[in-house]
């Protein structure tokens, strides 16, 4: 009878730790889809970061990315937004966006950092979205302050 309670004991110690495991994978997983830039009649396909743990992960630790794919910020309220290239391998161009998709600022050519303390860029604007892309974007497709760009949702 022991063994059997410890068997079933055992059993729902590893389902709960499967659960765990698959929660965990599931907000870890990145979600697709394409921002269309229409004044320059180009669209990128974007993984979108939709939750903290995505957020903070980012591009970190990547060591490539095509030039017609980015990744997409979302954050559930519009504010100032900070950025920093820490354990990021790629030179980035950073756009921040508001609720209606339009550009509201951009840091071109952000290096990476690999030395701390390493510096927080700003929006100096709120924005609701940051889209973060190879280093030369913006100028390669000059892109301006107030352009609206439409978001895969």
């Amino acid at each position: 009878m022991k063994i059997a309670s410890t068997r079933r004991l055992n059993h729902l110690r590893l389902l709960l730790a499967l659960t765990f495991a698959n929660t965990a994978l599931a907000n870890t997983e990145l979600e697709t889809g394409l921002v269309h830039f229409t004044n320059q009649n180009l669209s990128i396909e974007v993984e979108i970061a939709a939750n903290q743990q995505q957020r903070e992960t980012g591009l970190m630790n990547r060591q490539s990315l095509p030039g017609n794919k980015g990744m997409l910020f979302v954050y559930n309220d519009q504010g100032l937004r900070g950025v920093w290239m820490k354990n990021t391998l790629l030179p980035l161009d950073v756009l921040f966006l508001n609720h209606k998709a339009e550009i509201v600022a951009m840091l071109p050519d952000l290096q990476p950092c690999r030395q701390n303390p390493c510096p927080i860029y700003s929006s100096q604007l709120p924005a609701t979205y940051m889209l973060e892309v190879n280093a030369g974007f913006i100028n390669n497709h000059q892109l301006k302050i107030g352009q609206a760009l439409g978001l895969p949702f």
